[in-house]
């Protein structure tokens, strides 16, 4: 399968990377549903998967953010209520801010499933038109939006007639790098991997930002390099099965970690 370059024209423009600051993040992961079990499906390591991107984003890479900063919401915390209600900490940041929602679960067409949905209805479902308003509210300088889930690369639809890049900075100037780092296409599953214990994605992007992503050797994984490294890794792993989605408008010198 061909590499999956989905990413704006103004990935080339200059906006450089964020200035120094604090970093705000929303992290949530379901493999325990509330109206389903493993054999109608449950997951195996979403829960598992936010958890360990919570420990990269305290870590020295991940930019040593503090507990009071992040927001973690596993299994039945992740109710459609308490994930709104978690995405208000990114009006707390300001200009030169960086803010993350990672999501891990279950994804449908142009919308996230938290753990409280109710099958066969569109109540209670995470809109990517939801997470995009919150991202636009920010004043944030980058903002970033993760999500391994199926289907998640339908968040690269236009909202109302508007471009993805519109829909979520178009703000008066607030988030000068704003990025989508997706699992799969709008078509594909996100696989898990009993090997890998987690996310195919999940497990690559860890391991890209924690270094093996760093093909300069400059101590700085930038967006473009985590691309390079995470997208031929999940393609290889599933078999050509799930492609991995960069979209959005940021340099591609945007910096992801520091090791």
């Amino acid at each position: 399968m061909t590499t999956c370059w989905l990413l704006c024209l103004s990935l080339w423009l200059s906006y450089g990377p964020a200035a120094a600051g604090q970093t705000y993040a929303v992290v949530v992961g379901i493999s325990d549903y509330q109206a389903l079990s493993y054999a109608t499906g449950d997951l195996r390591f979403a829960d598992r998967d936010a958890r360990q991107v919570v420990q990269f984003l305290q870590s020295k890479p991940g930019g040593q953010v503090a507990a009071s900063r992040i927001r973690l919401l596993t299994n039945r915390q992740a109710t459609w209520a308490n994930i709104q209600r978690a995405l208000t900490l990114f009006r707390e940041a300001h200009a030169g801010d960086r803010v993350i929602l990672y999501f891990s679960g279950h994804g449908l067409p142009d919308s996230f499933v938290p753990y409280d949905v109710v099958p066969g209805s569109q109540q209670k479902l995470l809109t990517h038109r939801l997470i995009k308003t919150a991202f636009h509210d920010s004043k944030a300088t980058t903002k970033l939006c993760i999500a391994d889930a199926c289907l998640s690369g339908s968040m690269t639809r236009p909202s109302r007639q508007r471009t993805v890049a519109q829909s979520m900075t178009s703000d008066g100037g607030k988030g000068n790098n704003v990025a989508m780092i997706l699992a799969s296409r709008s078509t594909q599953s996100a696989i898990e991997s009993r090997r890998l214990a987690g996310g195919a994605f999940t497990y690559y992007l860890l391991q890209g930002l924690n270094g093996r992503a760093d093909f300069d050797h400059d101590k700085i994984v930038t967006i473009r390099e985590l691309h390079r490294y995470v997208s031929p890794q999940v393609r290889q792993t599933t078999r050509g099965k799930q492609a991995p989605v960069f979209y959005g408008r940021f340099s591609d010198t945007l910096a992801l970690s520091y090791l």
